[in-house]
């Protein structure tokens, strides 16, 4: 979970201090001709990138907890502590801060070079991938629900998803892979590409399907990462 902070209402940031009500909505200074937070003198109270970093931590959070539809942005921004019309300069409203919120925490999140290191045996390596990506899963559960529901809708967040895993869990994988080739653990000729696109998304679909969603008991997700470990390393091995 990613902190924040909360400003009330009543003008106080919730521990008993007034905000400044001569600073503007970005916490400039009014009429100073200056943007994204920058106050004369060079003074920040608070700069765009600080604002929109606190707007993309409390989206997740309540986006989370809400599910798109039911998220507003007053929440948001009351959470992040800034002008609610600032997610609409910023992101275009609450479609664009969600589209936001995949692209930064899904790259940070679902990266695949996050994992235990390399075992010497193959079999073993891509169990411990699978289970990695199994925890992975259970932990993003909430926040991932919203996504897919939203990615069925939304070609641009449906988009952002194929990126993240083409650009990050996948060219991870394939180097691990390529590794154990290079030892001669793996057949010279095997198309590590597309076996790494395979498990990437095998992983996904016992990760989140068959765990969040069909409630499968762990017992037998296990059983079943044992299987696709094993049958998958014996067909990569050389003959």
């Amino acid at each position: 979970m990613y902190p924040h902070t909360y400003y009330p209402a009543d003008g106080t940031t919730g521990e008993g201090r007034v905000l400044d009500a001569s600073k503007d909505a970005d916490g400039c200074c009014p009429g100073s001709g200056t943007t994204d937070g920058a106050c004369e003198g060079g003074v920040r109270k608070r700069d765009r990138a600080a604002t929109e970093g606190a707007l993309l931590d409390a989206a997740k959070l309540v986006f989370a907890e809400r599910g798109f539809d039911a998220a507003t942005t007053r929440e948001i921004s009351g959470r992040a502590g800034v002008n609610e019309q600032l997610i609409q300069r910023y992101f275009s409203g609450k479609s664009g801060l969600l589209l936001a919120v995949v692209e930064r925490y899904w790259r940070e999140e679902s990266g695949g070079c996050h994992l235990p290191p390399p075992d010497e045996d193959l079999e073993t390596d891509l169990a411990r991938f699978l289970h990695a990506q199994l925890k992975h899963s259970w932990e993003c559960r909430d926040f991932t629900r919203v996504v897919l529901a939203r990615a069925l809708v939304d070609q641009a967040v449906a988009d952002e998803m194929a990126r993240t895993l083409s650009q990050s869990r996948i060219p991870c994988l394939l180097k691990r892979l390529e590794g154990f080739r290079d030892r001669g653990a793996i057949a010279a000729d095997a198309d590590l590409a597309n076996v790494a696109a395979g498990i990437a998304t095998l992983s996904f679909g016992l990760g989140f399907l068959d765990q969040v969603v069909f409630g499968r008991d762990d017992a037998g997700i296990c059983a079943m990462v044992g299987t696709l470990a094993h049958t998958i390393a014996h067909g990569l091995t050389p003959r």
